[in-house]
């Protein structure tokens, strides 16, 4: 029959029939057996022996037909292993003792990339935990395959959770764009768990790591991979180098405010933003307030100097212009640019690393957004575990158990 045949080529079964298939007006049930005189492999080695005995029968839950439950019935065998004893066979179809198909779990575990796991639950007609350990299987199952690969450059950020300050650090791939770890809390010890489950057979391939100037990242780095070029991230910087100069237009139009109280009234944007991106209007303001002698106009002209730094291809010349702007920052009678310039003192070597090893977070940021995507369709996720799992199912890049049909 017909769909016997479609039974037996989707589940890639060899060692067993197809005895009948009943619709009882609610599900489908496919009854299965053994093929006579066959050997069947063992669960542990996979080598085919011959049969001892029979266990009870069993019922997996199987994808489903036309949203008609489907359920795969079978009283499984038991081989004579003379290396490892008795052993239940090896099913084609089965997660060892799970009452779901392995069609089933690849194929929840499929859907759960695109939507919130509850929902494919619904779809499947399961509970979330029985969606949620589908997940985990295919995860284990990546990570024991995932290649640990040569000349490995690690970007690494934190996430928030969820409220009250709960976060998980991340570790990417800057190579490869990839979700390698996700641990939870932003101290020394989330970052040493990575580097432990990475092995420290692997740790000499990384041979550079972009972060901010978080000082437990750094504590963990040089105590487990002080040999790779840390570089800081450029973004983290730029962000607090826009924060000095913000502060100095907010100072400056607190102590104007008796004076010209609207002088600086919305002008926030027009010293934040990058020249080229200003349209006609604010270029017409910033024209304005240039030839006026205010305070942020030295803050915005140090800001558009910074800029250089990046352009510079040797280490040496880096040193070079960045003493020059600390110089000249420090002069500046600006606390914020003179604050901002010691902190880059105090960070140096991280900073102009990035002459050497010139690499930013911008995709960690991007996948960090995907991230925060996946927890948000979720609203949430109530433990760390489960929040990593998911994360490393949908932007790990890990590969997925072979079947011999695809059934999502």
């Amino acid at each position: 029959m017909l769909i016997n045949k479609i039974i037996k080529s989707t589940i890639g079964i060899k060692d067993h029939r197809v005895n009948r298939v009943l619709f009882d007006g609610k599900k489908i049930i496919i009854d299965l057996d053994l093929i006579k005189h066959r050997h069947l492999p063992c669960s542990v080695c996979g080598k085919k022996f011959k049969i001892r005995d029979r266990l009870q029968r069993r019922q997996w839950k199987h994808v489903p037909l036309w949203n008609i439950p489907v359920f795969i019935c079978y009283r499984p065998a038991r081989v004579s292993c003379p290396q490892h004893g008795v052993k239940v066979e090896m099913i084609p179809w089965s997660n060892g003792k799970s009452c779901l198909t392995r069609p089933l779990s690849i194929a929840m575990a499929t859907w759960a990339k695109v939507l919130p796991m509850d929902t494919v639950g619904k779809l499947f007609g399961v509970c979330w935990n029985a969606v949620y350990s589908s997940v985990k299987l295919v995860v284990q199952y990546g990570l024991s395959r995932r290649k640990k690969g040569k000349d490995v450059i690690l970007g690494i950020d934190e996430i928030s959770r969820k409220k009250g300050h709960v976060y998980h650090t991340n570790i990417y791939d800057l190579t490869k764009r990839k979700l390698l770890a996700s641990f939870e809390g932003r101290d020394v010890n989330s970052l040493i768990a990575f580097f432990k489950e990475w092995g420290e057979s692997n740790l000499k391939n990384i041979i550079g790591i972009c972060c901010d100037m978080w000082d437990p990242y750094l504590k963990a780095i040089k105590m487990y991979v002080p040999h790779a070029v840390v570089v800081f991230d450029k973004f983290h910087i730029v962000r607090s180098l826009l924060k000095a100069v913000n502060d100095v237009r907010v100072q400056e139009a607190e102590s104007k405010r008796k004076i010209d109280p609207d002088i600086l009234k919305g002008t926030r944007y027009i010293w934040l933003k990058n020249p080229w991106n200003l349209n006609d209007i604010q270029k017409r303001r910033l024209s304005y307030l240039e030839k006026l002698n205010l305070k942020i106009n030295r803050a915005y002209l140090l800001k558009e100097q910074f800029r250089d730094l990046w352009t510079c291809h040797r280490t040496n010349e880096a040193k070079y212009f960045l003493d020059y702007w600390f110089n000249k920052a420090t002069h500046s009678q600006l606390k914020p640019m003179s604050d901002f310039a010691w902190m880059l003192r105090a960070h140096e070597e991280g900073i102009l690393s990035y002459a050497k090893l010139p690499i930013d977070n911008g995709a960690v940021e991007a996948m960090n957004n995907n991230a925060k995507a996946i927890s948000h369709r979720a609203r949430g996720y109530r433990s760390s575990k489960t929040f990593s799992t998911i994360l490393l199912h949908c932007l790990g890049g890990l590969d997925m158990p072979k079947l011999v049909h695809r059934f999502a």
